[in-house]
């Protein structure tokens, strides 16, 4: 049975339950409020002489007794007077309507009386009437100078009226509604109503209150059971908690101040579809502020509620980005948050500004004889002048960076990027650029040396190499000079003798390439016909060309090529490109030679088809000691293209090898010679 009743008190239908009893509730409230207020005087009055509805009707009554006997007087009067027709006719109508009014009233009396004649208008025939009058709680007492009484329950509504009427005449006027009341008339209606309201607010107040105490109870049921469907259930969280608690919060207070306002509208105001309006945003609003109490609930049961609020979130934002400013990473952030703010200030001082010279003009000054506009004028001035001092100067730090950074990508590791000269918003971005800076001196340093202590090997491995092989080469030559009888031994010197000057060659292309690599060969630039070395070194050539099956295709441009080049380099260049070509193209095949210009620049262009598949990258083959051929049958050394490269780079040129299948392709550009 326990279990059962904490179900129901979980169960959607119990909550749901809840909300209408609410709701319904809240309706009652809203009723009870609108009565209230549509009947406030009954409850916030001491007596019936103190509300504005007998107010009103007593003070039009004496207007109406001043006007009857002291303005329109008589028809014979209004009928003597010099108006127009029409307005003979609309004070006859006056007179009559006023005169009938004042004829059926039981408890207003008043006594008119003129100083100089002595004449007396009344309707309270009595012995000293103007005693009488006096001691009654609604009392006035006029002359042409105004109001005389001390009597503070009545509001002069129609003082200014009266005054006005009274005005270059002598009378006075004495008016009061007598007691006990009489039925009969307006005051005796009033007074009977005042007394059963009298009764009655105080029922509808303890009705407010017990829908009030309803309404606790609800809501402390379903703040106690929101969130969770057992006892021991975990607390879910809806859509709605992922609203700000703050931004939710005014917004509900919002709504609420605009409901509010509706409810006190319709007091005194009975326009339907105002009240229609209202009433529909009276319960739009009670079903909100019952969402929103639950959603709070549910936030503070899983302490959500600090860290689901917009001044938590902007401050650890901003918090964030203090920190990110003092690392110099946030010059998007900064730069628009400075925007931002500059925008708000400036416009503040802008319209302040536009304001105080519209009042000068207004008034008809000169916009700058006033001081507040001068003083305006100048702060409005400072704060841009300092704003774009400011915000130019992180931009400023940045062209100094870029500078820089052109530097370095120049080849200029030297350069000194000073932190002085730089803003703190690129603090750490100086750092960072240091730090490649410095990476990437080390890393060159490191190629360097690297690379000085492999050409020096090379060469000295070299020259170690040349002195035995010379003398090698010296002994197979006596050998060859000896009378050998014997066959075989021939063979042998003639193998040695193959072997020792291949390998002289290879030493000898390996000097070469170490010096063309490292750059230690002197270049004397002058003018080279590129046509003429071509065919000479063809010439020279043909004769291994023919032995290899070759046929070699030149297509040469209409105009003559010099390039700006050492003669003596670019032979060896040739000779290399000519030789590889011999060495590893496939017999009986095609041999293209194209010269052409290009962009200031004389252009080789061999292409051929390799014996060998190249299944290689076309970079690797123009490395030293690299070859097409990996079974390394042939009489390459793999040092040719490396050579050739090497020494066209020394020249200033441009060297690339491209393969297509088993078309072996390389371009050689030479800047051209020019006279000037």
């Amino acid at each position: 049975m326990d279990t059962k009743l904490k179900n129901i008190k979980y169960s959607i239908v119990t909550k749901s339950v809840a909300v209408i009893i609410i709701w319904l509730c809240s309706l009652g409230i809203y009723g009870t409020i609108t009565y209230l207020g549509n009947n406030q005087e009954f409850y916030t009055t001491k007596s019936y002489f103190e509300t504005r509805s007998m107010n009103y009707e007593f003070q039009r009554l004496v207007y109406n007794a001043i006007e009857l006997n002291v303005k329109l007087v008589s028809e014979d009067n209004i009928n003597k007077s010099e108006k127009t027709e029409e307005e003979k006719s609309v004070d006859l109508t006056q007179f009559h309507i006023i005169k009938n009014r004042l004829k059926n009233t039981v408890n207003f009396k008043y006594y008119i009386v003129n100083i100089d004649t002595g004449k007396t208008y009344t309707n309270f025939h009595e012995d000293n009437p103007i005693k009488k009058l006096r001691n009654q709680t609604a009392f006035v007492h006029y002359t042409q100078l105004g109001r005389h009484d001390d009597n503070n329950y009545h509001r002069y509504l129609y003082s200014n009226d009266i005054t006005k009427m009274l005005k270059g005449t002598n009378y006075e006027v004495y008016a009061s509604v007598m007691e006990p009341l009489e039925e009969g008339d307006l005051f005796y209606e009033g007074f009977e109503s005042y007394e059963r309201m009298n009764t009655k607010y105080k029922y509808i107040i303890l009705l407010f209150l017990a829908l009030l105490i309803i309404i606790i109870i609800c809501l402390i049921y379903l703040v106690v059971v929101c969130g969770s469907t057992s006892e021991k259930g975990s607390i879910s969280l809806n859509l709605i908690d992922k609203i700000y608690v703050d931004v939710h919060t005014v917004f509900i207070l919002f709504l609420i101040g605009i409901s509010l306002l509706g409810v006190l509208g319709t007091i005194n105001y009975y326009d339907l579809k105002y009240l229609v309006i209202t009433i529909i945003m009276y319960n739009l609003s009670v079903f909100l502020v019952i969402s929103y109490i639950l959603s709070f609930a549910r936030q503070y049961k899983n302490g959500y509620i600090l860290k689901n609020t917009f001044i938590y979130n902007l401050l650890a934002k901003y918090k964030l980005y203090i920190k990110e400013y003092l690392n110099g990473k946030v010059l998007k952030v900064f730069t628009v948050f400075s925007l931002l703010v500059y925008g708000f200030i400036n416009g503040i001082l802008m319209a302040i500004t536009i304001s105080l010279i519209m009042d000068n003009y207004r008034y008809g000054y000169y916009m700058f004889m006033d001081v507040r506009v001068l003083i305006s004028s100048i702060i409005l001035l400072v704060f841009n002048l300092v704003y774009i001092y400011y915000i130019t100067k992180p931009f400023m730090s940045l062209s100094r960076i870029m500078r820089g950074v052109e530097e370095i990508s120049k080849g200029n590791l030297e350069y000194d990027l000073k932190d002085s000269e730089v803003s703190t918003v690129f603090s750490s971005f100086i750092h960072d650029i240091k730090k490649i800076q410095g990476g990437l001196k080390e890393a060159v340093d490191d190629a360097i040396r690297g690379e000085r202590m492999k050409t020096e090997l090379i060469t000295n491995v070299s020259h170690d190499l040349k002195t035995p092989l010379t003398s090698i080469v010296n002994y197979v030559d006596l050998l060859k000079k000896e009378n050998l009888s014997n066959k075989k031994a021939e063979g042998y010197v003639k193998v040695l003798e193959d072997k020792s000057a291949r390998l002289k060659q290879l030493i000898e292309d390996l000097i070469e390439a170490s010096k063309a690599s490292s750059g230690n060969l002197e270049v004397q630039l002058e003018k080279v016909n590129l046509q003429e070395l071509v065919m000479q070194a063809c010439g020279e050539y043909e004769e291994k060309i023919s032995k290899c099956n070759l046929d070699v295709r030149t297509n040469f441009c209409d105009e003559t090529v010099n390039v700006k080049a050492d003669g003596k380099y670019m032979w060896r260049i040739i000779e290399n490109l000519l030789s590889n070509v011999i060495k590893y193209s496939m017999g009986n095949s095609r041999v293209y030679i194209n010269i052409t210009k290009d962009n200031g620049e004389g252009v080789i262009i061999i292409k051929n088809i390799s014996a060998f598949p190249l299944d290689i990258e076309p970079e690797q083959l123009a490395e030293r000691f690299v070859r097409g051929d990996k079974s390394r049958t042939t009489e390459g050394s793999g040092l040719g293209l490396s050579i050739a490269q090497s020494l066209t780079h020394l020249q200033g040129g441009f060297f690339k090898v491209e393969i297509d299948g088993d078309l072996f392709k390389v371009s050689v550009k030479i800047p051209l010679y020019n006279k000037d």
